[in-house]
């Protein structure tokens, strides 16, 4: 026997949410993954490294996050035959509107990247709010707007995207978002998705899309000036969080900019998240 060792990397993208470990195992099989035949061997959390014991065969290694999106999300290395322990790590990473863990250095086939863009719409933005914005809520507090502070506005740009917020907040970097940007009170990260994995949908439809895809049934639909938004309550890390979701297009491209706060904020915070959506403005 001999050791594997995984790593994943921590990333707000994924966060929530722990990933299973399989190895190819046709005498054993529990499960079959992207039509292989596979054995659990453990799971994996954000951040977190684990040694698990492999045979000194060649092996196939998957990591899943579940059963449901298993043969159409999934990483996979293959391990040569041999003897010495085995170093693996990557990270999870939006895709096409999914969110998938990659293996460091293992790259796409051809094959295995048009696959991915096929099933996309079966799996896009599931986790796109929830997910990311579980790990990062915990920042925020429950005082008053901006935290009493003076704040004047400030606009922030990162390549085609721009918004007017204050200047109480502050630009982070976060792999999976397009832009992150986060106060004492609020928070607010956009994702950009290329119309082409949609084909010819409307905006309409694709915020219908988002909606039906994180499993939110019931909620209105509201025009704004541009773009259209919708609105909803979650407790991610034990924490009820308001949220406010702007969807809005250009030629080449879907935007999603979200909105957050601490739900005792949801009054003082509506309007004002509204009045920044007003700001935005994508190339």
């Amino acid at each position: 026997m001999r050791n594997l060792t995984i790593t994943r990397r921590k990333s707000f993208v994924g966060c929530a949410m722990k990933d299973r470990v399989y190895i190819r195992d046709e005498l054993a099989s529990e499960i079959t993954i992207d039509g292989v035949p596979c054995r659990k061997i453990g799971d994996i959390k954000n951040g977190e490294s684990k040694t698990f014991q492999i045979s000194e065969g060649q092996q196939q290694v998957f990591l899943i996050a579940d059963k449901l999106s298993k043969d159409h999300c999934n990483a996979t290395v293959t391990i040569p035959e041999g003897q010495e322990n085995v170093t693996l790590s990557g990270v999870h990473k939006f895709f096409f509107g999914s969110n998938p863990f990659r293996f460091d250095g293992v790259e796409l086939t051809e094959a295995q990247l048009a696959k991915q863009k096929r099933n996309n719409r079966k799996g896009v933005v599931i986790t796109i709010v929830a997910a990311i914005l579980g790990a990062v809520v915990g920042y925020l507090v429950t005082g008053g707007l901006f935290n009493g502070e003076n704040t004047a506005p400030k606009t922030f740009t990162k390549e085609d995207f721009q918004i007017t917020l204050t200047d109480a907040f502050e630009e982070a970097q976060e792999e999976g978002c397009h832009s992150f940007y986060t106060s004492k009170t609020a928070m607010v990260f956009t994702v950009r998705e290329e119309k082409e994995i949609f084909g010819d949908i409307t905006l309409k439809e694709y915020g219908d899309l988002v909606l039906q895809a994180n499993g939110r049934t019931g909620i209105q639909m509201n025009q704004g000036e541009g773009f259209i938004w919708f609105e909803y309550t979650d407790t991610p890390s034990k924490q009820e969080v308001y949220y406010l979701a702007v969807c809005c297009q250009r030629e080449d491209a879907f935007w999603i900019i979200n909105f957050a706060t601490p739900v005792k904020n949801q009054a003082k915070y509506q309007q004002t998240f509204l009045d920044w959506a007003k700001t935005i403005k994508v190339g």
